[in-house]
């Protein structure tokens, strides 16, 4: 059976980017989207109201490229009623995923919540990680198009949390630009008294988060939790 699929944000850059690619795939369904209005794309209802869409809509799992503000009163919604979350949307902070957390295991709900769907990136998380064993100074640099609105981005910040960690204080600089003709781009620099190490990953197109997200569903009922980011499907 096909996993029906609410897209939140399905008439925004990425909803219109990944709507395609949903219905295209052999174990996914759109049956409905969220976006500013009400209105029908494709034959597929758009809800502006969240309660209006749990009222009249059965799916599986919710799917989250909206901004913020709205995104995180929407999964508190879904995850009281018990509807799984995949969160693309950045600016979630660490407060606020412990909250969410705390809603999923009250109604034994699960989810993702990731600031990037590349593997790509979580290749450099994995790296990052490691580098820390061997280097003691580390800086990110992160370079996004202009109507980014986050800024550092939600992925910069997660790669500097998952090196201070390690750490156990904050050490990383961090620092982000917003630029015409540019996707996505994060650099990571460690380096000592004899070496500088940079370690980059670049966004060519969006197909690049398009695989993560989709890797993201198949193995959503792999979960026992609400989790961020992607390495835990590869822990």
């Amino acid at each position: 059976m096909k996993r029906r699929i609410v897209l939140g944000g399905i008439t925004g850059k990425m909803g219109k980017f990944l709507l395609p690619g949903l219905a295209a795939h052999p174990n996914f369904t759109v049956v409905a989207g969220i976006g500013q209005k009400d209105d029908l794309l494709n034959d597929i209802p758009i809800y502006a109201n969240v309660d209006d869409l749990l009222t009249d809509v059965d799916f599986d799992v919710f799917v989250d490229f909206t901004i913020y503000e709205f995104s995180l009163r929407a999964c508190e919604r879904m995850l009281k009623v018990g509807i799984p979350i995949v969160v693309g949307t950045t600016g979630f902070t660490k407060d606020d995923f412990d909250y969410l957390r705390n809603l999923a295991r009250k109604t034994n709900t699960v989810g993702v919540i990731a600031p990037n769907f590349s593997l790509g990136i979580l290749l450099l998380h994995q790296f990052s990680k490691v580098a820390t064993k061997f280097f003691k100074h580390f800086a990110i640099y992160e370079y996004h198009h202009l109507t980014k609105h986050d800024n550092p981005s939600g992925t910069a910040n997660y790669l500097a949390q998952t090196v201070d960690e390690q750490f156990k204080e904050p050490i990383v600089d961090v620092h982000g630009f917003r630029l015409p003709g540019v996707l996505a781009t994060h650099t990571v620099i460690m380096s000592d008294e004899t070496q500088k190490v940079e370690i980059s990953h670049q966004s060519n197109n969006r197909y690049s988060f398009e695989e993560g997200l989709f890797l993201t569903l198949e193995k959503l009922d792999d979960l026992q939790d609400l989790v961020y980011g992607l390495e835990h499907f590869f822990d």
